[in-house]
């Protein structure tokens, strides 16, 4: 899958980036939200990795935006608040959205590509 990764942290940043790549995926790595919406009109993603915390316009504002934009691509919000806060925060459950919780190690992480890729093939 083509993954874009939203994480302002450089550490996190690049670890699951590596992750990703070990897992045989492609990602593309941007600090913030802004970016990320660009990315998303530039090219074609299967799913959208964010962070809750960001410089500006937060995880959960660019999860609302990827819903409205693109409803059928997959967003995972990676959170140390929890999946039922996430949830709370984005008004209305979303069937595109999960959540990973931080500090999330691989096999979290490729569990949850796993849940992804079951939601592109609906």
């Amino acid at each position: 899958m083509q993954i874009l990764v939203v994480e302002d942290s450089p550490e996190v940043s690049l670890i699951t980036v590596e992750y990703l790549a070990e897992l045989g995926h492609e990602a593309v790595a941007v600090t913030d939200a802004e970016l990320a919406v660009e990315q998303l009109a530039q090219r074609r993603f299967d799913a959208v990795l964010t962070d809750v915390s960001l410089p500006g316009m937060s995880g959960i504002d660019l999860a609302k935006t990827v819903i409205k934009n693109y409803p059928k691509l997959p967003v995972v919000i990676s959170s140390g608040y929890g999946a039922q806060n996430i949830h709370t925060l984005l008004g209305e459950p979303e069937n595109n959205v999960l959540v990973l919780s931080k500090p999330y190690d691989m096999d979290m992480l490729a569990k949850t590509l796993r849940q992804v890729a079951a939601l592109t093939r609906r």
